[in-house]
């Protein structure tokens, strides 16, 4: 979503096959100046809305933090090269929504430093515990280092070496213990700025009630 599409050059040579799980996954960060929320969130829940009526190609997820930097990052994960090449051309010939959105980054440039964005690959062998999924998840510990050692959570490495570890949970109080437990952070799913997946939507329908939907279009009215 958003800036992606450019970042598509950085990934390595094709992978052999297609695989159902997630390989890929694209990171973009947004810090927030001192005292630009209120004005950030209008801009973003414009945008998520944008996405919502001008049918954005993918699924993402929104995430803001609850303890470090103030910043706010969208998540898409890529089964394969085919899938980003698929969602990279839907952005690059459907011209309203690519407008729409370099609109939306204008907006908000004054309120953020600059943008942190790439493309990570899955590490199974850094990874420990359940395979990656946001399903039932209303929040995601986050620990970013350099250290490339196995550790509980879905790994995901940076073509600069650094590892972004994920784990999602469900309650603030799980996410809050493990993050002292591994000196990490915690970060909220942000429905009102996220296009879920059918599958997050079944699994917790009330959290994700507050995702954008498409605006209903109203049909003029025909001269008998």
């Amino acid at each position: 979503m958003r800036t992606f599409v450019g970042m598509l050059a950085l990934l390595a040579p094709p992978l052999l096959a297609q695989a159902p799980a997630a390989r890929f996954m694209y990171i973009y960060r947004d810090s927030l100046k001192r005292g630009a929320d209120s004005a950030y969130r209008a801009i973003e829940n414009d945008g998520a809305q944008i996405c919502a009526d001008l049918r954005c190609p993918n699924t993402y997820v929104a995430l803001e933090s609850l303890s470090g930097p103030h910043e706010a990052w969208w998540i898409n994960t890529f089964a394969s090269e085919a899938d980003t090449a698929r969602v990279a051309r839907v952005y690059a010939t459907n011209r309203e929504l690519s407008d729409a959105l370099g609109g939306v980054a204008r907006r908000k440039a004054a309120l953020i430093g600059s943008p942190r964005q790439g493309f990570a690959r899955f590490r199974p062998d850094l990874s420990r515990g359940p395979a990656w999924s946001l399903t039932g998840a209303r929040f995601v510990v986050v620990k970013i280092s350099r250290e490339h050692r196995r550790a509980n959570g879905s790994a995901w490495a940076m073509g600069d070496s650094i590892v972004y570890m994920l784990r999602p949970v469900q309650t603030l109080q799980e996410a809050t213990a493990l993050a002292r437990h591994d000196s990490a952070l915690v970060y909220a799913v942000r429905p009102a700025w996220s296009m879920p997946s059918p599958d997050w939507v079944a699994a917790d329908p009330d959290f994700w009630r507050g995702a954008p939907r498409p605006t209903p279009r109203v049909s003029p009215n025909r001269e008998p």
